[in-house]
């Protein structure tokens, strides 16, 4: 039985590519990225990023806690512990995205900025995944394919940035971005939420409705990640 991240990875190879290989991440690796777009892509980030604190924790709402002293082998408890670890994370980005704008003078234009229709999808994607309906599965997919996307692109962007630069002379997307989500530690994070859904995926049918949901939030999510990203000039 193939392992639920791998069939989903594998199922629309050239979406994927789309999603996690856009202009945008090469022009940010490049230094050719417009501030307009920049701007951009923080506001929503941002936004983006605190609908997700309330999607962990209506992922967390769903996980049923053992009270034995063995709960720690308990799949429902490293789901816990890793959503909770996750948490953590965005707390950490958000502090990242609002310091970072802080220092280039951009925290209130920013903050002041109203959600896209590309971020406003994202908001009720969250919904609906965490919706409870849903088995805990799906937003555990749902919350590992935002990541795994993540992660191919920022290290797509580090693939086509010049690691020579000295210091002074690389931008905020290379001195910052690119390098907190193309790290071994983020990298480490994202593949421990893989081993967490493949672990709940194999108390699954791979032809049962379980897994055909999952593969259909997996196709909205690689839609909602392109479309995410802002459109960029690709000649800059």
């Amino acid at each position: 039985m193939p392992s639920l991240t791998a069939h989903l990875i594998h199922l629309e190879p050239l979406e994927l590519n789309a999603a996690t290989q856009h202009p945008f991440l090469s022009a940010a690796a490049t230094s050719s990225l417009p501030l307009s777009e920049l701007k951009q892509w923080l506001g929503q980030d941002r936004l983006y990023a605190l609908a997700y604190v309330n999607f962990i924790g209506s992922l967390l709402s769903k996980a049923a806690i053992s009270s034995s002293p063995d709960r720690v082998a308990t799949p429902e408890w490293r789901a816990a512990d890793l959503l909770i670890d996750c948490l953590t994370n965005i707390r950490t980005e958000l502090k990242m995205f609002e310091e970072t704008a802080e220092t280039e003078g951009w925290l209130e234009e920013i903050c002041n900025v109203q959600p896209s229709i590309q971020t406003k999808a994202y908001q009720t994607l969250f919904a609906g995944a965490a919706a409870p309906s849903q088995p805990l599965l799906v937003g555990l997919t749902v919350l590992w394919a935002t990541e795994e996307c993540y992660l191919r692109s920022w290290k797509y962007a580090s693939s086509k940035m010049d690691h020579g630069l000295k210091p002074k002379d690389k931008d905020v997307m290379q001195r910052v971005f690119i390098p907190n989500w193309s790290c071994p530690e983020f990298e480490a994070l994202v593949r421990r939420l893989g081993a967490l859904v493949n672990k709940f995926g194999q108390a699954y049918d791979e032809d049962g409705w379980e897994w055909r949901e999952c593969e259909n939030w997996w196709k909205q999510i690689l839609w909602a990640e392109k479309e995410f990203w802002p459109s960029v000039n690709e000649e800059k």
